[in-house]
């Protein structure tokens, strides 16, 4: 329950923006990209470098792109949301946004 209220809550920052980059694929980018996909949105899905298993996790939930967190995103992103605790993710998401391009911690970076 608590990945779901974080993740909606997270979500609604974004929700209308496309495509919305997740940065740290785990519970709660996993409940939102089941709702991502309902909405027809696009999203990419940033995971540890290394972790292939989360890379095809994203990807068999209908991740437009899952990469790493260290890579570019195939196109600047409308959205971001960071559940990672990691802080040298916000700087790369900001970068990875488009201008004008909104963002949301989603977890304690």
């Amino acid at each position: 329950m608590c990945a779901g209220l974080i993740g909606f809550r997270s979500y609604r920052f974004v929700r209308d923006r496309d495509p919305i980059g997740f940065y740290g694929f785990g519970a709660a980018a996993h409940l939102l990209a089941q709702v991502a996909r309902y909405e027809g949105k696009r999203f990419y899905a940033f995971v540890r470098p290394g972790d292939e298993a989360a890379k095809a996790f994203a990807e068999a939930l209908g991740a437009a792109w899952a990469g790493y967190s260290d890579e570019e995103p195939p196109e600047p992103l409308e959205g971001a949301i960071v559940f990672a605790p990691v802080g040298a993710l916000v700087p790369k998401a900001l970068k990875d946004l488009e201008p004008g391009g909104c963002w949301f911690s989603g977890g304690s970076t």
